[in-house]
């Protein structure tokens, strides 16, 4: 999965809000419990915010590339213990903010950078579980401008552009090949990536496998094509117009 693939699936879910507000009731934590939660449901003292959950469920089909948790200073430490923090944010980097500086938690909130035009006075993150109100507890997804004062680190996930992203840029001027059921390799990978950014989540793994199959069929019948799940020139067009 590329960066470039995990801000148009977060840039998909902007506006989505927990219902009721105030409850932390929303499906990105349906996903991270595997059952619906909401605030006090079983006990008076569990709360379940979910600024962590949503960046986590943008990664659910790559999850080797994050920790799977709920605490924003957890996984702040997981990705320094593997030595993935960075000075100079690019878009697709988790961002760790502290809102409070006399608060005894490392990061309070997180986001996902999706615009550095402004570096170093402030980027813009696309958070889970914000609003105008409410910096790090709002119940919504938002696009949100952060100044630089508030943020304590950036962190960059082992995407996996290196792998096939020099075959996706040279895709227009070479012949794409046809892949089916059983083909496997970068090339797979191109077209998973481009399923995955068109709504259809599958894992980009570089093996075409039935859920890959169904993914193709799915998109085929978008656009009129034959529902063969063989991605040949006609599909190859639409994935890549």
């Amino acid at each position: 999965m590329t960066s470039k693939e995990i801000i148009a699936a977060a840039k998909k879910e902007l506006g989505v809000k927990e219902y009721p507000f105030g409850s932390n009731k929303v499906k990105y934590n349906t996903w991270f419990y595997g059952r619906e939660v909401y605030d006090h449901d079983i006990n008076p003292t569990i709360t379940y915010p979910w600024c962590v959950v949503f960046i986590i469920w943008l990664f659910r089909f790559c999850l080797s590339l994050i920790k799977r948790t709920a605490s924003s200073s957890d996984l702040l430490r997981w990705f320094r213990s593997k030595g993935q923090l960075v000075k100079d944010p690019k878009p697709g980097d988790i961002v760790f903010f502290k809102f409070d500086k006399d608060s005894k938690y490392e990061a309070q909130h997180v986001g996902l950078v999706s615009d550095i035009s402004q570096w170093p006075k402030s980027i813009k993150s696309i958070e889970g579980n914000t609003s105008v109100t409410s910096n790090d507890n709002g119940g919504s997804v938002m696009e949100r401008v952060r100044s630089k004062s508030v943020i304590v680190a950036f962190a960059r996930p082992a995407y996996s552009d290196t792998n096939y992203n020099s075959v996706a840029n040279t895709i227009n001027v070479i012949n794409k090949p046809t892949l089916k059921m059983g083909s496997k390799g970068d090339w797979v990978k191109v077209a998973q990536a481009r399923l995955f950014v068109n709504g259809h989540h599958i894992e980009v793994d570089g093996d075409f496998g039935p859920n890959t199959k169904n993914a193709v069929i799915a998109f085929q019948a978008t656009y009129g094509l034959e529902k063969d799940g063989i991605i040949g020139p006609k599909t190859w067009a639409k994935l890549y117009p």
